[in-house]
C-alpha cells in the first residue's frame, strides 16, 4: 500500500483532534469513480465536505488531510475520528479485491497508530453515527444497504483488520489448554461458552467504551445470539434464561468475541 499526499487548501479547517477514539468508515456514493476525482471534488465543492483519506480502485490511497486534523465527514464524529473515504465499482457498494486489501492495511495501521482495537469500538462505519447508509456493502438490507441483516461483510471486515495487526482471528491459546480457535459470529441463543480468563470485561450496552465490570472464567450461555456492532453478544447466567423477558432481568452483560471459547 503506497499512500500520497494530496492535502486539501478547501475544505480542510487546520484544526487539530485532541483525543482519537475511532477510525470511521464511508464510501464515497459515486460508482466507478476514483480516488483523484474524489478528492478533486473535496476540494473544488462549496459544499462543507472533506475526509482524511480516500482509497480507490486500484488500492490507490490519498491523504487528503492528516489524520491528526479534523475533516468534514462524519457529522457529530468528526472531533474524535479518523475519516476513510472507499471507491467502488457499483451501487451494490461493493468494494472490489485491491480496495479492500488496502482498506484492510490502512485501517490497521491507523488502528495501531492510535492504539484501537477495531473489535472493541476502533472501528465503526458512518451508519453508527447517523443511521446514514454508508458505508452501503457494510449496512443491513433492512437500513437501506447490502450487507446482512447480521451484518457479516462488516463483522468479516473488522476481523480481516483484527487479523492484520495480529489480534482477533490470530490463533489463541486458551489459559491451561493446548487449543487453539478462531474468532466467530456465529453463536446461537442458547449456546454455551466458557470465558477462561480470570476477568472478562464486561459491557452494559453494545457501545460502550468502559466495562461495566468483569465476570469470572467459567461456563455462560450466549442469550440471544446477535452480535452487536462492536463485535459482543450478551450472555447470561443460565440456559433457562436464554431469550426471556424483559431481557434486562435476564441478561448479565454484553462481552467482546474474542473472549468466547465453545464448551
Amino acid at each position: 500500500m503506497t499512500i500520497t499526499n494530496q492535502y486539501l487548501t478547501h475544505n480542510r479547517p487546520y484544526t487539530k483532534r485532541s483525543r482519537t477514539d475511532a477510525i470511521a468508515m464511508h464510501w464515497v456514493a459515486n460508482p466507478g469513480t476514483s480516488a483523484a476525482a474524489n478528492r478533486n471534488y473535496f476540494q473544488n465543492t462549496s459544499t462543507e465536505v472533506s475526509a482524511n483519506y480516500i482509497i480507490g480502485l486500484v488500492g490507490e490511497v490519498i491523504c487528503c488531510i492528516p489524520d491528526n486534523e479534523v475533516s468534514w465527514c462524519t457529522n457529530q464524529a468528526n472531533g474524535y475520528t479518523v475519516s476513510i473515504e472507499c471507491c467502488h465499482p457499483d451501487w451494490t457498494g461493493r468494494f472490489n479485491d485491491a480496495t479492500y486489501k488496502s482498506m484492510v492495511e490502512l485501517i490497521a495501521s491507523l488502528c495501531k497508530k492510535y492504539g484501537l482495537h477495531p473489535l472493541k469500538g476502533g472501528v465503526i462505519r458512518h451508519f453508527d453515527v447517523t443511521g446514514k447508509n454508508c458505508p452501503k456493502w457494510f449496512v443491513p438490507k433492512s437500513k437501506g444497504g447490502s450487507d446482512t441483516e447480521d451484518t457479516q461483510h462488516w463483522h468479516k471486515f473488522l476481523a480481516d483488520v483484527a487479523a492484520q495487526m495480529g489480534q482477533g482471528t490470530a490463533a489463541t491459546k486458551p489459559s491451561g489448554s493446548a487449543a487453539t480457535t478462531k474468532l466467530r459470529y456465529d453463536w446461537k441463543q442458547g449456546q454455551r461458552v466458557q470465558l477462561y480468563k480470570e476477568k472478562t470485561q464486561l459491557f452494559a450496552n453494545e457501545s460502550a467504551t468502559t466495562p461495566a465490570g468483569y465476570l469470572p472464567k467459567g461456563t455462560y450461555y450466549i442469550y440471544d445470539g446477535k452480535c452487536c456492532r462492536n463485535g459482543r453478544y450478551r450472555v447470561t447466567t443460565k440456559a433457562e434464561y436464554c431469550g426471556k423477558m424483559p431481557a434486562g432481568k435476564y441478561v448479565t452483560g454484553y462481552v467482546s468475541v474474542d473472549n468466547f471459547r465453545e464448551v
